[in-house]
């Protein structure tokens, strides 16, 4: 009979997806925004051209940027799996041409795990009547490898794009709905998008998890925010 106890959401599968893409969309475009401001927040001239030149690199950066890492991460997870079924083929022609001494390796495994001898040889023996399972054991515990055959590529890289376009945005909504005014008000209402867009992701990891509410918050916003405080101060260089 199936049950869904242990089933996880649709977010929780792409979780790390969503706060990797998420993160680096608002620090990404966030650094835009702080570089205009560090070099134009004291000239008026630059103030004036600010707008458009903002949301040009910022959107360009923005599209840019999410391709890349999402294309990037469908990649990973594909090459990931090939490597994978590679090792996996050469594990599996070992148990067929060699049992005898993958036998031993595996008992060897099992005591080193803390089996006596004669429950690690029960075992052995039992795993060799399921091949698929024994592959399986070798894989993780012989050769340490996690099997990311579940993964599903094309879904990550979409969970990473559209994760960086989301979050990546919010920076960049003060210039959006404006197109000109005060460089400062919008800087400012912009670094309170990326301060409310880092706590969002800090609630989603706090209710994905299901860890305490404070670390949770207070990791995902010092992380987030000292990457947006130093592309601030690496724009102050370029003050016209």
């Amino acid at each position: 009979m199936e049950t869904n106890e242990h089933k996880n959401s649709a977010v929780a599968d792409y979780f790390k997806e969503i706060i990797y893409g998420g993160i680096d969309g608002i620090v990404t475009t966030f650094a835009v925004v702080a570089g205009f401001a560090g070099a134009a927040l004291s000239n008026d001239l630059t103030a004036q051209l600010s707008f458009m030149v903002v949301l040009l690199f910022g959107l360009a950066n923005l599209f840019a940027d999410a391709a890349s890492m999402g294309l990037g991460n469908f990649l990973s997870v594909r090459s990931e799996k090939d490597l994978y079924n590679a090792k996996r083929a050469v594990e599996e022609n070992l148990l067929r041409t060699e049992p005898d001494k993958e036998m031993a390796e595996t008992i060897n495994i099992m005591v080193a795990k803390g089996f006596s001898i004669e429950q690690a040889e029960s075992l052995a023996h039992i795993y060799k009547t399921n091949h698929e399972y024994w592959t399986d054991f070798m894989m993780q515990h012989e050769l340490e490898e996690s099997d990311p055959r579940g993964e599903n590529e094309i879904f990550t890289g979409l969970a990473t794009f559209g994760s960086f376009l989301v979050f990546g945005a919010i920076p960049l909504l003060p210039f959006m709905l404006q197109t000109e005014g005060s460089a400062l008000v919008a800087f400012t209402y912009s670094s309170l998008g990326t301060l409310g867009a880092l706590i969002a992701l800090g609630l989603l990891k706090w209710r994905v998890i299901g860890s305490k509410l404070v670390p949770s918050l207070t990791e995902v916003v010092l992380v987030g925010g000292t990457a947006a405080v130093l592309a601030y101060i690496v724009g102050t260089f370029f003050s016209l």
